[in-house]
């Protein structure tokens, strides 16, 4: 029988960018995202925002934003980006 249950996947480019922070806001990122596969109350998509001009959603944890995609075929959450507020909606990753 399948898991119905939702996981969460960091994208290379969100490896890099998580091993870049500090360590405590690195536990701030994975617990939130422990947290939004977790919830009994939301579905996981119902976290994410919109993103303008963009594919990805983006989800706030404190001062950092994540731009991701719910796949929802798979139930997976996957992190593409991880940057500061201020960086965040630049296009530099190229």
């Amino acid at each position: 029988m399948p898991d119905d249950g939702w996981t969460w996947e960091l994208a290379s480019t969100a490896e890099d960018d998580l091993g870049g922070l500090p360590p405590d806001d690195q536990d701030r990122v994975i617990e939130k995202l422990n947290e939004i596969v977790d919830s009994p109350w939301r579905d996981p998509p119902d976290y994410g925002e919109p993103l303008r001009n963009s594919p990805y959603k983006k989800i706030r944890v404190g001062d950092l934003r994540l731009s991701v995609a719910f796949r929802q075929g798979d139930n997976r959450l996957v992190v593409a980006r991880i940057k500061r507020r201020g960086g965040a909606y630049t296009a530099d990753d190229d």
